[in-house]
């Protein structure tokens, strides 16, 4: 509390001998000075809009009258003639004229005498104006005025001329000239805005300097207030928005606060959109009031409306939106994992037809890329691993804005315990299980249930449900069947190998697109088993002219060899080319080459003939 004393002292003094300085006049003394003591606040716990005191330029008043009442605590009558009350202004800590409690008394008039009982001066009201200016005139007989709140604060020291001081009326001083009884008028102010103060905090995937460009603006703030100071009411009328002025960015607590004040009586009730912040790197949000808001400002709400002298604080702590995904493996295994967000946006994908898979294992994990610019992937965005319930990224990452959609791609290999191990090159090399991920075709609902399509590798737009990744099998699965008759054209197949010749075994993927270029390197055998040959990853190529099958019986070495392209599927089309994510399976089947005969009949001079077998294929 600030507390200025105002002593208005005569222009002449008058000597009496035998009195010093320091001694009180004689109760002859006709002129007494007007004593006025201001403070802010008086006793309710509130601060100034700007600074704890009063300042330079601020424009105090307060309006004085003489009051008579045979009862002066209940009933305020007051001398309607002049020169009986006054408005008195005051600057920079002097009135701009003295006065003297005499000033509000005529001697000389029957009735009208301030040093007679049941007379005295009362404050009845006050204005501090802050450097602003009423938009209605001042009544000076009744204390109203009408006050605007400006739609822009962002200016510093717009707030304060935004900021209106009001006293309401006071008990009334009665006339005592001894110094030791001796009182002034004392003026209490207080606010008559409402003020609103949100600090906003730059949280989980923020920096502090993030909010150097923010803005915060309420939304719905009373436009125009008719104030009374003496009985302490407003009317308000009209809406405006309201530019909150912007201090300087906290970088140690990473926080920024905004302030502004508005006429009172503005609706604070539930699910009202109090605020919005804008340009937190992009990002803009809206403050909803929510119960919890409203029972912590219980004690400054009335009627479900915003008072005088109250200062409505409230910290914001923003995080950037997670990104969480939805992953499915296409054909061979299927696997799944949900997140939730934290904040809504626009277009915001409340939910999406994919659901968990029960095949995932904690410790699964991928590779994920992510880019506005689908030609550039530039460097893994992060690393996700299952959790035993949900993916979980390292580092975490983030929507960068509320408008910014992104392309998703994901590498992971199938190992023999895990579904999902991450990959961090494009490299495809046969035996390896290399699986590509892609933003699935799904459906979204918006938060009006607004179905949405997605095609398949398409832009995701930000959101708080999950982006749907689904995996595909970038190289190609061949699998080799071995077949025999049950007669006695049957071969023995035990022990018997399949081999591969002249294929390429490595290559490199395409993270955009998933597809697979082979080398163009060959490896004489690619495929060289005896055992397992029913679940061959291979590299997805174009099967040339020179690539073979050979399959050799552990019979001391019948060999069966078929040209590779030359095989043909269900349709009698040649199978020339492996197509990642597709499956193959040559089903050869084999059995002994019957033996044939062919005679010829010659002259007994000579007699030669010859045969020949034929191996018959399924």
């Amino acid at each position: 509390m600030t507390i200025n004393k105002y002593i208005i002292l005569a222009l002449s003094i008058l000597t009496f001998a035998g009195c010093s300085s320091d001694d009180d006049f004689s109760q002859e003394q006709s002129r007494l000075p007007l004593t006025f003591e201001t403070s802010l606040s008086g006793s309710r716990s509130v601060t100034r809009a700007v600074g704890g005191s009063f300042d330079t330029g601020d424009k105090l008043l307060c309006y004085v009258r003489h009051i008579y009442s045979t009862d002066l605590s209940t009933d305020k009558n007051y001398l309607e003639v002049d020169p009986y009350k006054k408005l008195v202004t005051i600057i920079d800590g002097e009135p701009t004229e003295e006065l003297y409690w005499d000033d509000f008394s005529d001697n000389n008039s029957d009735g009208h005498y301030l040093r007679t009982a049941n007379h005295a001066l009362q404050s009845f009201y006050g204005y501090c104006y802050n450097g602003g200016e009423p938009t209605t005139a001042l009544v000076n007989a009744t204390g109203i005025l009408g006050w605007t709140t400006d739609n822009d604060q962002t200016t510093d020291g717009d707030m304060k001329k935004n900021d209106l001081l009001w006293s309401p009326a006071q008990n009334p001083v009665t006339y005592v000239h001894a110094k030791e009884n001796r009182e002034g008028l004392s003026i209490p102010y207080t606010h008559a805005m409402s003020k609103f103060t949100i600090v906003v905090v730059a949280g989980e995937g923020f920096e502090a300097t993030d909010l150097n460009a923010a803005t915060v603006t309420l939304k719905d703030m009373n436009k125009v207030g008719t104030f009374t100071a003496p009985t302490s009411t407003v009317v308000a009328t009209g809406t405006t928005e309201v530019k909150m002025y912007a201090n300087a960015t906290d970088t140690e607590k990473s926080s920024r606060a905004y302030e502004a004040v508005s006429v009172p009586l503005v609706s604070l009730t539930k699910d009202k959109l109090l605020a919005t912040i804008n340009n937190v790197d992009g990002n803009n949000y809206d403050i909803i009031l929510t119960d919890d808001i409203l029972k912590d400002w219980a004690k400054g709400i009335d009627n479900e409306k915003s008072q005088s002298g109250i200062n409505y604080k409230l910290t914001i702590t923003l995080k950037k939106q997670a990104i969480t995904v939805v992953a499915t493996l296409a054909d061979w295994t299927d696997v799944s994992a949900t997140g939730t967000g934290e904040i809504n946006f626009t277009a915001d994908v409340k939910t999406i037809d994919k659901v968990n898979d029960t095949s995932l294992k904690g410790g699964d994990s991928f590779s994920l890329w992510r880019t506005a610019d689908k030609k550039n992937f530039g460097a893994i965005a992060t690393t996700a691993e299952y959790d035993g319930s949900k993916f979980v990224n390292t580092p975490a990452i983030y929507w960068a804005n509320g408008s910014t959609s992104y392309y998703f791609r994901a590498l992971a290999k199938k190992t023999d315990s895990k579904t999902l191990d991450a990959v961090t090159t494009f490299e495809a090399n046969q035996d390896i299980d290399l699986l590509w991920g892609t933003t699935a075709a799904h459906k979204g609902y918006l938060a009006d249930n607004t179905e949405v399509p997605y095609a398949e590798g398409a832009a995701i737009n930000p959101r708080t449900g999950n982006v749907p990744l689904v995996f595909k099998h970038a190289m190609s699965k061949v699998v080799i069947s071995l077949e025999t008759t049950n007669d006695a054209s049957a071969v023995d197949l035990t022990g018997a190998k399949v081999t591969l010749t002249s294929l390429a075994n490595e290559g490199t993927i395409d993270l955009e697109s998933g597809v697979v270029t082979a080398s163009t390197t060959k490896v004489e055998e690619a495929i060289n088993a005896s055992t397992s040959f029913d679940n061959l990853i291979m590299v997805p190529q174009t099967i040339g002219n020179d690539a073979k099958l050979i399959i050799t019986l552990d019979d001391n070495g019948t060999t069966y060899s078929l040209q590779l392209n030359q095989c043909t599927d269900g349709t009698g089309t040649a199978i020339t080319t492996w197509t990642g994510g597709n499956k193959y399976t040559y089903t050869i089947s084999l059995k002994k080459e019957q033996i044939q005969f062919r005679a010829l009949v010659q002259d007994w001079v000579s007699n030669n003939g010859s045969g020949n077998a034929t191996l018959d294929w399924d």
